[in-house]
């Protein structure tokens, strides 16, 4: 049997085809933006899901008929029940939700340590909360059961299947139902003035969604929980770390926790009714390097590594191009490139913004392990872990063995292992068998910048300090 994967991320929608064993035997992406003017991040839904439609059609071309999706995160839209989106889809980059939580009471109980995980400017509950009171007219539907508020899956759940649904990994991220027994927090609702009709139906990841012309859907995911998956990171030996377009540090713990300081409890994913939980934190990723290809710096990955590379020396660069909870917490998004002299190049400053990167990962892998506890080596995927000098200088920052996921993916063959789950030709201990092309050790490779300056100016302009 071969398993057909949809993964919608923030700068594309990809489509895999895997087989039996996990092995990856076809892809295609289409790439899409968003619309960012003033601090919005929002997307088509309509156009989306006509991408996504697409891809389930093209895999029933191919033969496939068993298919999961995974989806980026924290996103809001609002649909009618004919399934029209009412809204742009509100990504988890929009910045909407910071006015919002300076305006009294919320810019005063944001600061309790119960409502910290929940009035962050990043969640989607904060996010309908401003959407609803945006637009009455809007939560007046929502109230009569004539349109619905959810996230960019539980709307693509809809459209396979007419049900307001929403898969746990998902559901549990909007911050509006507890991780744990899966009940709705009705304080948060009664908080943010949250009409109770707003909230999915819950569902396993390795469960029945629906179908659309002959493809069985039924696997649905959030992406960074899919990686977790999909680079078999479910021991308690093992970091999980995504390098796209923000990075993802992600550790499965023994039991659900609520963790310190700005990281997230997960659900890392569910089947059968039973749970595994993770906790993670966020920072700077390739969205960097992005920006480097728009300021004629480099233009790729690829060339990033190659400058980075040829480098004689290195200058401190502090990776907050924009607003980022970790290492260290500040409001606005302004970066900081700092040791500049007429002897430096471009290939030091591409070293500087490497390394940049780096230590914040590993400064990130640290707050982690200090919540789920020491960890034995780290496993990544995404953009950032092509460049092998990327996954040598991390390797040595962390003071860990770091691990490639084969082909630098690690979200189709977690889905992929879903569907193998819910069709029987898995069990869930399989997944366990991890897929590496390339291991790095730590002192393979040289920082060149010093690290106890760049600590030091990691705080210039930051909230509070390390962690906190």
């Amino acid at each position: 049997m071969k398993y057909g994967v949809v993964d919608v991320g923030s700068s594309g929608v990809k489509l895999s085809i895997y087989d039996e064993e996990l092995r990856l035997l076809h892809t295609e992406r289409t790439a899409i933006s968003s619309a960012q003017p003033g601090g919005l991040s929002e997307y088509n839904a309509k156009e989306l899901a006509q991408i996504v439609l697409h891809y389930l059609r093209r895999l029933g071309e191919l033969g496939v008929r068993l298919a999961g999706m995974a989806t980026f995160r924290a996103s809001v839209l609002a649909w009618s029940r004919d399934g029209e989106p009412l809204t742009p889809l509100i990504s988890w980059l929009d910045e909407r939700g910071k006015a919002f939580l300076n305006r009294f009471p919320y810019s005063a109980l944001r600061h309790l340590p119960l409502l910290s995980k929940v009035l962050r400017p990043d969640s989607p509950a904060v996010k309908i909360a401003w959407l609803l009171q945006s637009r009455p007219s809007l939560a007046e539907r929502v109230r009569k059961g004539e349109a619905y508020v959810g996230t960019l899956s539980s709307y693509l759940a809809y459209l396979l299947s007419k049900r307001y649904v929403n898969d746990v990994t998902n559901e549990t991220l909007t911050a509006l139902v507890h991780p744990k027994t899966l009940r709705k927090l009705e304080i948060v609702y009664r908080l943010l003035h949250i009409p109770l009709e707003v909230g999915a139906e819950v569902v396993d990841n390795a469960s029945y969604i629906g179908s659309y012309g002959g493809i069985e859907v039924s696997s649905l995911i959030a992406d960074q929980q899919a990686s977790i998956l999909g680079s078999s990171c479910v021991r308690l030996d093992c970091i999980k770390l995504t390098a796209g377009t923000g990075t993802f540090v992600d550790a499965v713990v023994e039991d659900f926790m609520v963790p310190p300081g700005r990281l997230i409890p997960l659900v890392a994913f569910s089947v059968k009714g039973n749970s595994v939980y993770a906790v993670e934190g966020y920072t700077a990723g390739a969205a960097v390097v992005d920006w480097m290809a728009r300021v004629s710096i480099v233009e790729s990955v690829e060339l990033l590594e190659g400058a980075a590379s040829r480098a004689e020396r290195s200058v401190v660069f502090i990776p907050s191009l924009s607003p980022i909870p970790l290492p260290a917490r500040r409001e606005g998004g302004t970066g900081l490139l700092y040791g500049l002299s007429l002897s430096h190049g471009r290939e030091d400053i591409a070293r500087g913004v490497l390394e940049g990167l780096v230590l914040s990962a590993a400064e990130v892998i640290g707050i982690v392990e200090e919540a789920a506890g020491k960890r034995l080596y780290v496993r990544a995927d995404g953009g950032l872990s092509k460049s092998t000098l990327y996954l040598k200088l991390l390797a040595s920052a962390s003071g860990r063995r770091l691990e490639r996921v084969r082909s630098s993916y690690a979200a189709g063959r977690g889905v992929a292992a879903l569907l193998a789950i819910y069709s029987g030709a898995m069990k869930l201990q399989d997944i366990e068998r991890s897929d590496v092309d390339f291991t790095a050790e730590p002192g393979e490779e040289r920082i060149k910048v010093d690290v106890k300056v760049w600590r030091e100016h990691l705080k210039w302009g930051w909230r509070s300090s390390l962690g906190k």
